[in-house]
């Protein structure tokens, strides 16, 4: 009887799961996920105006949080659609004010509403009273821009190689930007700068040149004709530990150079 309960158990319960609409975090929502929210997530219940049905639309992405909407609503690299905002938000709070300010700067439309349709516009994660619908932001690939060599400067690019969580890309692009880190490069595999790595890099993501490398072999390779540039490779093995590193000992090397930091669990 039990083993009979327990199938039925399971059968409802994956029954209702496969209904719900497939949201990866790893990357913007496409047309096809985007029409499936459109029928399952994107009709919501207004509790102050009789529980009537309101219908919202994301045309882009919703960025959350206070720090990476502020950011991203000054570097101006998005294109911007809607400002949400709670309306039992303190509009005290100097941040408030200043997203507040550069939206209207902007043009930006504002409209305030209740915690539960910003919970439902973030997908349940920490919006701290604040959602944006805005763009992907953009992303060029890097072999298509000319590699520069500053003779008077040492230039640091920070390598990502099948970085699957967001969460952890987001930690990544927050300490790179605190050790002044010049461009990351996203590989083929690792997930792509959603607004879930924007929040986790406390807005951090917004601030920084991300680039895409398709071909990595060939770029390396591009890379190390070079006379000016060293490639660093960070792995589970090696003859050198990072401990005992140090960038005075590479300058001997490359009295002039562009330090390239390749980091990879996969390194081959």
């Amino acid at each position: 009887m039990y083993n009979r309960l327990f199938h039925n158990f399971l059968s409802r319960y994956f029954h209702n799961k496969s209904r719900l609409p497939e949201l990866d975090f790893t990357k913007p929502i496409s047309d096809r996920l985007r029409k499936t929210s459109l029928k399952e997530q994107k009709i919501y219940t207004n509790n102050n105006d009789n529980k009537s049905l309101l219908k919202i639309s994301l045309r882009g992405q919703c960025l959350f949080g206070l720090y990476p909407i502020e950011l991203a609503l000054k570097r101006k690299k998005r294109q911007f659609y809607q400002l949400y905002l709670n309306n039992t938000l303190n509009d005290n709070r100097q941040i408030i004010q200043n997203i507040q300010h550069l939206a209207e700067q902007l043009s930006i439309p504002i409209k305030y509403t209740n915690t539960n349709i910003l919970d439902r516009l973030s997908f349940d994660r920490p919006h701290q009273g604040v959602c944006l619908d805005c763009s992907p932001l953009p992303i060029q690939d890097i072999q298509q821009i000319e590699i520069e060599i500053n003779l008077n400067k040492i230039f640091l690019d920070l390598c990502l190689v099948k970085i699957h969580d967001p969460m952890n890309l987001g930690g990544i692009i927050r300490t790179a930007h605190f050790f002044g880190i010049d461009k990351i490069i996203l590989t083929r595999g690792t997930c792509q700068p959603s607004p879930v790595a924007s929040k986790a890099s406390s807005g951090a993501l917004e601030l920084m040149s991300i680039y895409t490398c398709n071909d990595l072999k060939t770029y390396l390779n591009l890379l190390h004709k070079q006379k000016n540039i060293a490639i660093i490779c960070a792995t589970h093995q090696g003859n050198i530990s990072l401990q005992t590193l140090r960038l005075d000992d590479i300058k001997k090397k490359f009295f002039f150079f562009k330090f390239t930091t390749y980091c990879s669990t996969y390194w081959k």
